[in-house]
């Protein structure tokens, strides 16, 4: 989830059935963070380049 308001990022990890197991928070501004997609690939969301508000 991406709160361009409170200028972080929340990755939330371990799916299970009813919801998930651990969200980690990362701010703005602090470079790139690679996560881990299903089928094996890697995305990689360059902090330092979202958008902030007005």
């Amino acid at each position: 989830m991406v709160d361009p308001y409170a200028q972080e990022v929340v990755l939330h990890t371990q799916p299970t059935g009813t919801g998930y197991i651990a969200a980690h928070t990362h701010k703005y501004g602090t470079g790139k963070l690679p996560i881990p997609l299903a089928d094996g690939r890697t995305f990689t969301l360059d902090l330092n380049e979202l958008p902030r508000p007005e």
